[in-house]
């Protein structure tokens, strides 16, 4: 995993509902990269409505998988795990 494929699964583990892709891409994320994500199964995109006010409109969320999770879990020094309640 490179360290923007790190960066942006860290990002993602922070929101459980997931991220708007054009906020990811705002972070700096490329569509590339999350389709590597994807495509590596430690993220999804799912298409979700948004409300701004009165108005309604599609957006992408990108979220982390269980995969991704691990993936983190297994990057980081033992002295820095935490255990993630999965309930």
């Amino acid at each position: 995993m490179t360290p923007d494929e790190c960066r942006a699964l860290q990002r993602l583990a922070d929101v459980p509902r997931g991220i708007a892709k054009t906020l990811m891409l705002a972070y700096g994320f490329t569509d590339e990269l999350i389709a590597r994500l994807v495509l590596n199964g430690v993220a999804t995109v799912v298409p979700d409505i948004a409300r701004i006010g009165t108005q309604t409109i599609e957006i992408e969320l990108v979220t982390i998988t269980d995969a991704g999770r691990q993936a983190i879990w297994n990057r980081m020094p033992v002295g820095e795990r935490f255990e993630v309640d999965r309930t």
